[in-house]
């Protein structure tokens, strides 16, 4: 079997961090070196009144069981919070922690400037002592319930902060914008949107995703992306199993909502040192809310556009533009 790919990406990244694939994940700002973790069994009721909860939860690291095993997160709540407040679940790369995570993505500061929480959940940790995502990858034994957790995870923090549980969304780097693709599929009653970066739709959760809530999708990917490559690999060979290029795995959710409305935009190239521009592909119906978005960065890479890599959009910023659609109705 070939290393994985995302270990591939912690050496390439040794450049500025250095790199052990099978040493203990650090902190820092990396868009493949991110932590997260905890579930527990809690229920899904947000207070939506006027009435602020009791709030046990501060910003910060805490622990929560779910299915025999402690999981970790971490909690980002700005100050005055207000009742009824949408959340964020974001997701970490393979290898990576949820304090790397939500260090190098920068959404804390979105979510201090436009009032919603942000919870930053912590992988378990594979045969390499490597945080991961459960996703159908080929050398993982689908033994963890991630969905599992991420749900519990969710209900927890929605009832706590008493949060609204229709303003839910989900994004993530790599093996976490892999795991986006999953919640779209096996959680979509649960996430009103998802914003998978560098992320790909596995072909065994493709052969099972019929999303009936059909969360709105937003991809953003670069067309020399190293790790996961925009055309995919259709028969497995780098050893993860098959998965499906950006425009295809876009293109499944395009064709289950039954949108036939598009548009294509180029966005201004802002950077142009960095070797890279952005191009806009939107879906829509007239008879559907769904939206499907693919900003496709021409010559960009595994990265997190703002924080890496492209300087004409701040992924951040995009990603919760297209969440407050959902909220704007």
């Amino acid at each position: 079997m070939k290393i994985p790919r995302c270990l591939i990406s912690l050496c390439a990244f040794a450049a500025l961090v250095g790199c052990t694939p099978a040493a203990e994940p650090d902190d820092s700002a990396d868009p493949e070196t991110e932590d997260t973790g905890d579930s527990g069994d809690t229920d899904d009721t947000g207070d939506t009144g006027d009435t602020i909860p009791p709030r046990t939860l501060e910003s910060g690291e805490h622990s929560l069981e779910h299915d025999g095993l402690q999981r970790r997160f971490v909690l980002h709540r700005p100050e005055d919070l207000p009742v009824g407040a949408p959340l964020v679940v974001v997701l970490h790369g393979y290898g990576g922690t949820a304090a790397g995570i939500q260090a190098y993505a920068g959404m804390d500061a979105v979510a201090d400037r436009e009032g919603f929480a942000v919870v930053y959940p912590q992988g378990m940790r594979d045969a390499w002592n490597q945080p991961y995502w459960e996703v159908g990858y080929a050398f993982h034994d689908g033994e963890v319930d991630d969905v599992g957790f991420v749900r519990a995870l969710r209900e927890l923090v929605v009832a706590d902060l008493g949060l609204d549980p229709d303003r839910v969304f989900a994004t993530g780097m790599s093996n976490g914008g892999d795991m986006s693709y999953r919640l779209a599929c096996e959680a979509d009653d649960a996430f009103a949107a998802v914003a998978p970066v560098a992320g790909c739709l596995m072909g065994v959760i493709q052969e099972r995703c019929a999303p009936a809530s059909q969360p709105s999708l937003l991809e953003i990917h670069g067309t020399t992306d190293p790790i996961t490559p925009w055309e995919g690999d259709p028969d497995g060979s780098d050893g993860y199993g098959p998965y499906l290029g950006t425009e295809e795995s876009v293109g499944h959710f395009v064709e289950a909502y039954g949108l036939d409305l598009y548009e294509q935009e180029a966005l201004p190239d802002l950077a142009p040192d960095d070797g890279s521009h952005v191009i806009a592909h939107r879906w829509g119906s007239s008879g559907a809310d769904a939206e499907v978005w693919l900003y496709e960065i021409v010559g960009g890479r595994h990265d997190w556009p703002g924080s890496g890599g492209n300087r004409d959009i701040q992924a951040s910023e995009e990603i919760w533009s297209f969440f407050a659609r959902r909220i704007q109705g």
